[in-house]
């Protein structure tokens, strides 16, 4: 049968976890972005807040997650490599569960935006390497 875990004994801990994803852009369209700092902050705002509403949101996407109180979110974008732009989400909160997928969901969800947003400048845009890279504060710690 399917069920949500249950962490109902559990103890409230101080959690982080830290997710990023790598997107690979066009060399022209890295370029843009550089030189353009209103066109690169408002690509950042946008993905951020979705991000950020992702994360908050999660219980509401995939189903047995546990509706988590989120006490901070932050979300960096940074140009790399002059073909990639790399987005970092951490999330914390002090609860009974870990913050995994709200990480994740948060990171792909700034990707995603972050797709829609270029996609009319240049259609070779790959997301890849959606990944925990640190989690803390519960049974098994990663990174």
């Amino acid at each position: 049968t399917i069920e949500m875990v249950d962490i109902s004994k559990k103890k409230k801990t101080a959690r982080i976890a830290i997710a990023e994803s790598l997107i690979k852009i066009d060399k022209s369209l890295h370029q843009l972005l550089l030189n353009d700092q209103n066109l690169f902050s408002n690509l950042c705002a946008t993905a951020k807040i979705a991000g950020v509403l992702a994360a908050k949101n999660t219980s509401l996407q995939i189903p047995l997650t546990h509706q988590v109180p989120i006490d901070h979110i932050t979300i960096e974008f940074k140009l790399l490599d002059k073909e990639f732009l790399k987005i970092i989400s951490s999330v914390k909160s002090k609860y009974t569960t870990g913050l995994e997928i709200e990480a994740l969901t948060s990171v792909s969800t700034s990707s995603i935006t972050v797709f829609d947003m270029l996609k009319s400048y240049k259609k070779e845009i790959i997301i890849q390497n959606i990944q925990i890279i640190k989690k803390r504060g519960g049974k098994n710690n990663i990174g």
